[in-house]
C-alpha cells in the first residue's frame, strides 16, 4: 500500500499570502482513491477492559484502517500507526517529546521517510478545563487548531456525558471528532468535512487519536 505525500508547505512570498498558506497547510494534496484512507468518515475503538492497550481504526465501509498498540513503560511515548493488526506496515509515527510538561508537543512523522509532518501542541493550563491542541507544520508555524465542543466543562464532572471535538485549518472547519458513549469500550467517530482541500485524513486520524488519549488520561487521573 503506497502512502500519499502530505502537503506541508507554507507560502512565504509575503504577509498577504500568509492567511491563504494557513489554510492550505497539512491539507491533502489530491484525491485519495478507493483505499483505507479515501473514506469520508473513520470510527476509533479502544477496548477498555483488555491488558493490551490498543486502537482500532475502521473506514466507513467498517475494514481496519489503522492499528496501533500503546506501550505500558516508556518515558517518552512513541506510538506507530500500522495499517495492519500484524503491525507490518507502518503509516505514521507519533512522538511525545516530554514525558510531562505544561505544553505537551506531539511530533507527527511519516513512517517510511522519517519527515515530520506536523506537530500538535497543547495550551498549557487553558487545557486542563477544555482540550485545546495547536496545529503547527513541519517547521512549527501555526497552521490550525484542535479544541473541544460542547459541554467540556460539565463532562469534567459527568464522565458519561459523550465529548466532541473540531479541527480548523486556516480559520476553516474541515473534521468532526464526536464520542459515541459505551461502557466497554471508547469510541470516537471522526468526519472529514466536504471542503476544498480538505485535511489529510492520516493526519485527522492522528488528531482524533491524540484526542481520544487525552480523555482517557484525564479520566485516570480523577
Amino acid at each position: 500500500m503506497g502512502i500519499h505525500q502530505f502537503h506541508f508547505s507554507i507560502d512565504e512570498c509575503g504577509a498577504s499570502e500568509s492567511i491563504r498558506a494557513m489554510g492550505s497547510a497539512l491539507q491533502t494534496t489530491g484525491p485519495t482513491g478507493l483505499d483505507p484512507f479515501g473514506h469520508a468518515s473513520y470510527t476509533l475503538i479502544r477496548p477498555l477492559f483488555s491488558w493490551r492497550r490498543v486502537y482500532r481504526v475502521y473506514g466507513a465501509d467498517g475494514r481496519l484502517a489503522a492499528f496501533v498498540e500503546q506501550p505500558w513503560f516508556r518515558l517518552r511515548t512513541e506510538l506507530i500507526l500500522y495499517a495492519d493488526e500484524g503491525q507490518t506496515q507502518p503509516i505514521l509515527v507519533i512522538k511525545n517529546r516530554r514525558f510531562a510538561a505544561v505544553n505537551m508537543e506531539h511530533d507527527l512523522f511519516d513512517a517510511r521517510s522519517g519527515a515530520r509532518l506536523g506537530v500538535l501542541r497543547t495550551r498549557g493550563l487553558r487545557s486542563l478545563f477544555r482540550d485545546t491542541w495547536d496545529i503547527l507544520d513541519a517547521s512549527e508555524r501555526p497552521a490550525g487548531i484542535m479544541i473541544e465542543d460542547g459541554a467540556y466543562f460539565w463532562r469534567r464532572l459527568l464522565k458519561i456525558l459523550p465529548g466532541r471535538h473540531r479541527i480548523e485549518l486556516g480559520g476553516r472547519e474541515v473534521a468532526r471528532i464526536t464520542q459515541v458513549f459505551h461502557f466497554f469500550q471508547r469510541e470516537f467517530e471522526l468526519d472529514l468535512l466536504d471542503v476544498d482541500d480538505p485535511i489529510e485524513p492520516r493526519f485527522a486520524i492522528a488528531c482524533a487519536l491524540v484526542a481520544m488519549m487525552a480523555d482517557l488520561r484525564r479520566e485516570n487521573r480523577e
